[in-house]
């Protein structure tokens, strides 16, 4: 996966990502609501990238990985529904053709 120069919360324009597959991910929905960052993490099929140093540096994610996700976001979000003031943790959502969905959480440390 291709990295940032910036998070991608504050990058401006359209937004698209390049996989190590080749696949272009285009930002569908920025800071989600963390009810849908919620369903996203527990939906098999949607891929999650974990974007360290501020969403800057992203890796996938894996599936043994995902419970334990949910728990360190759920308490630490700072977009809707979370606690904006102490949050660590914020999301967005990237969609591909043909219908594929993926997750990428920033972790602001």
């Amino acid at each position: 996966m291709q990295s940032f120069s910036a998070s991608p919360d504050s990058l401006s324009g359209p937004l698209t990502l390049l996989d190590d597959e080749g696949t272009s991910w285009i930002l569908h929905r920025n800071r989600l609501d963390l009810r849908i960052v919620r369903r996203l993490v527990k939906d098999a099929t949607t891929l999650v990238f974990w974007g360290d140093m501020g969403g800057m540096s992203p890796r996938l994610t894996t599936a043994a990985e995902r419970p334990l996700l949910w728990d360190r976001i759920k308490d630490e979000y700072m977009g809707p529904g979370g606690t904006w003031s102490t949050g660590r943790y914020l999301a967005h959502e990237f969609r591909a053709e043909p219908g594929r969905r993926m997750l990428y959480v920033e972790d602001h440390c």
